[in-house]
């Protein structure tokens, strides 16, 4: 949860809400802080974050379908120990007919865009 928005998401767990589901990902990139004196009282983490290390044992995400499958690899390898699944297949994210070809099909990104 971005940090605006943690506030927002604790008034139920306050007021007593009796069950919460909050989506999210605690291995996704943290918040930025800027102000050291925030950073000392701990907002570096994100409420999933804290979550976690309080023993909230988060159900994880098993399939993706944003990325292409080579760029998902990273995370998958990085954060869900290569069990991240892809439910699109490179192939099935291949367009034809498109007026503005993407250079070369076989590689979401191209190094001359980087």
């Amino acid at each position: 949860v971005n940090a605006e928005y943690m506030g927002e998401c604790l008034i139920p767990m306050v007021m007593g809400a009796k069950q919460v589901v909050l989506v999210g990902d605690h291995c996704q990139l943290g918040p930025v802080i800027m102000c050291k004196k925030a950073a000392r009282a701990g907002l570096f983490r994100s409420l999933f974050e804290r979550l976690v290390m309080l023993g909230i044992r988060p159900i994880r995400l098993q399939v993706q379908y944003r990325m292409h499958p080579c760029l998902s690899e990273f995370p998958s390898n990085t954060f869900y120990e290569g069990t991240l699944q892809n439910g699109v297949t490179a192939e099935e994210r291949l367009r034809t007919n498109v007026e503005f070809p993407w250079p070369i099909p076989s590689k979401p990104m191209h190094s001359a865009l980087i």
